[in-house]
């Protein structure tokens, strides 16, 4: 792993170029060799893309007018990029990625884009995580969540607890029911998508609301622990 300081032309860089990685963590960008892919056969990743495939054929299916609604809702509506910068995507872009959360989520397409704003973040997020005979939950305010609106959680589980950069580590977790009350009990789960959980691991837990209605997701409420047993 190459350490290096980006120019006053090059100011950030992310992604893959040829053979080589860019990235950054709490030292710093680097570059790092590539790898190439082994073919991904987990059920989530399977769900995953038959659910974009799908979602990718809905959008051959809809009308001229239809398609030009999504171009122009995602003109008004830019997405941030990993680098945190403002990037307009194409129309096909934005009804995939709706309808693709919206299918996770147990929940109908959308046909024409959302008209109503994103849903309000949590005002508080505080985790815990007992596998022994305690609470393996998240607590959340405002409680109970409104009719339409669902949690939506990202996890991460890491063994090294001095990482602190995990954009490419979080996995979505589930989507809650809609108007859900705190506490959210999630240890299912996360049992099933990262097997057996050891008492000192780290957990860092991103989670949105999402609103069932149109498909959008409020800003990240972000908060962590580490798993415990009380027995």
């Amino acid at each position: 792993m190459a350490l290096f300081t980006a120019g006053p032309v090059v100011g950030q860089v992310s992604g893959r170029i040829g053979a080589s990685v860019f990235s950054h963590n709490r030292g710093g960008p680097y570059i790092r060799n590539g790898t190439i892919p082994t073919l991904v056969t987990s059920q989530e990743a399977i769900n995953a893309k038959g659910r974009l495939a799908a979602q990718s054929q809905a959008w051959d299916n809809l009308t001229t007018e239809q398609r030009l609604a999504w171009l122009e809702w995602a003109r008004s509506n830019p997405v941030v990029n990993r680098l945190g910068s403002q990037v307009t995507i194409g129309g096909n872009a934005a009804f995939v990625g709706i309808n693709t959360r919206l299918a996770y989520a147990g929940d109908a397409t959308l046909t024409d884009p959302p008209i109503a704003d994103p849903p309000l973040a949590l005002a508080s997020l505080t985790p815990t995580f007992d596998i022994g005979p305690g609470d393996f939950i998240l607590a959340f305010t405002a409680t109970p969540l409104e009719a339409t609106i669902k949690l939506w959680v990202r996890i991460c589980v890491l063994s090294n607890i001095g990482i602190n950069y995990v954009e490419n580590r979080l996995r979505l977790l589930l989507a809650s029911a809609a108007a859900q009350a705190t506490d959210l009990d999630i240890e299912t789960e996360l049992r099933a998508r990262f097997g057996t959980l050891v008492v000192g691991q780290k957990i860092v837990v991103r989670a949105h609301t999402f609103d069932n209605a149109t498909g959008l997701l409020s800003a990240p409420t972000q908060a962590e622990g580490l798993v415990v047993d009380t027995t």
